[in-house]
């Protein structure tokens, strides 16, 4: 698979940068461990049903038994071990909302905010000494704020990713998977709510994708309702 090739390029790229900027506890699984391949399989329909290129993409783990995913630019991405441990439907729409972030180019939105902010804040310092010092208030207010509209952005978009993928219900896939790493323990250090929080609630979240599928039919069902219906001819019962 093309990704894991990717994921052993990152890795050797990652430790000439002495892992500097890497999550901590990040660790790069062998080509054949299960997980890797399990991963290298769905960050690859992902990407395509993205419209991006799935060579671009590398991805590694992180020892935590929390179930979350992160992503960075040059389409790198980070998957716990807690999310591995997930159904493959969970962690398919989870992956989803990842590559919805790298193809909306999320991650460089952002930091560009936060830069032009800065420089923004430092210019008026020089016109009025202190002023700058807002930027330290500000800066991550304004981020953060754009961070959780982002976060809605990238669940719409994962709808579409996840549907590609052959998701026959992906709005409710998607519900499904915010419900689970909502309600798994442990659960991310993070913790910050209103204003400083990173992510919408899951309140919002929910509403925002809706109206959620309804449960598919079972195809026994179908066959059962069939059967008796024609039963019930046979005996004369209906017309």
């Amino acid at each position: 698979m093309k990704v894991r090739g990717r994921v052993i390029a990152l890795a050797a790229g990652l430790l000439l940068a002495a892992c500097a900027t890497t999550p901590e506890g990040t660790y790069f699984a062998r080509p054949t461990d299960p997980n890797t391949v399990q991963m290298s399989r769905i960050l690859h329909r992902a990407a395509i049903a993205g419209g991006d290129d799935p060579q671009r993409y590398g991805f590694a783990f992180i020892k935590s038994p929390t179930a979350a995913a992160y992503s960075d630019e040059d389409a790198t991405f980070y998957f716990t071990d807690g999310l591995m441990r997930q159904p493959t439907p969970i962690i398919e729409a989870v992956v989803a909302h990842e590559v919805a972030h790298e193809v909306l180019g999320h991650v460089g939105t952002r930091r560009k905010l936060s830069l032009s902010l800065t420089a923004s804040f430092a210019a008026l310092g020089i016109i009025a000494p202190g002023v700058g010092l807002l930027d330290f208030v500000v800066n991550p207010l304004v981020v953060r704020a754009f961070g959780r509209h982002q976060e809605l952005q990238a669940d719409q978009k994962a709808i579409e990713i996840l549907r590609a993928m052959g998701h026959a219900a992906p709005r409710r896939s998607l519900a499904t998977a915010l419900q689970a790493l909502a309600a798994h323990t442990p659960k991310e250090r993070e913790g910050l709510e209103g204003l400083l929080s990173t992510h919408p609630t899951l309140d919002d979240r929910l509403a925002a994708i809706e109206p959620v599928e309804g449960p598919a039919k079972p195809v026994i069902d179908y066959c059962v309702s069939n059967a008796m219906i024609k039963a019930k001819k046979k005996a004369g019962r209906i017309e």
